[in-house]
């Protein structure tokens, strides 16, 4: 994406300032993202661009962090791969800025279904060989039953904020 160069990096303040609030905040995404397989430097990457209401530079984002640049391309190739943040340029300029992309929760959703769905499989090769009387049975199909719920609930999430995504923005 290529923007008009009028919201410039150059011409604006600080990141963070002295708001140990936010501080906070791109910390605890870090530790939050783990969770999800991606190094804790992308969740407080995510956490920067979130908190930001500007796109940011991968030199900007290093010093806000205090992170190595080497770590803050590494990190950034696996965000972009991940469809978690965009690349944004401004006309003129040699650098290349980031901003969150708009499907960040729609993927952060997709990314934990991704460490739910593979219950159902485990769930199944359990119940594999056991009679129906068997006293795991009740309860291995009630995981598979919460699987496939979580799976549709998922399911709805995705069409409904679709749907928010492709309504036009009413003006006031």
């Amino acid at each position: 994406m290529e923007l008009d160069g009028s919201d410039n990096a150059d011409s604006t303040p600080p990141l963070l300032g002295d708001h140990p609030a936010l501080s906070q905040f791109i910390e605890n995404m870090g530790l939050h993202y783990q969770d999800y397989g991606v190094p804790r430097i992308g969740g407080r990457i995510i956490g920067l661009l979130l908190v930001t209401p500007r796109p940011v530079s991968s030199e900007e984002m290093a010093d806000a962090l205090q992170v190595s640049r080497s770590s803050i391309s590494t990190n950034l190739k696996t965000l972009l791969m991940a469809g978690l943040v965009e690349k944004v340029s401004f006309r003129g300029e040699r650098v290349d800025y980031f901003v969150p992309t708009e499907s960040l929760w729609q993927k952060a959703l997709e990314m934990r279904l991704s460490s739910i769905l593979p219950l159902r499989s485990i769930a199944v090769q359990g119940l594999e060989g056991l009679d129906d009387q068997h006293p795991a049975r009740p309860r291995l199909n009630q995981m598979i039953a919460w699987v496939d719920e979580v799976e549709a609930f998922v399911e709805h999430m995705r069409e409904s904020m679709q749907s928010l995504q492709e309504v036009p923005a009413r003006s006031g």
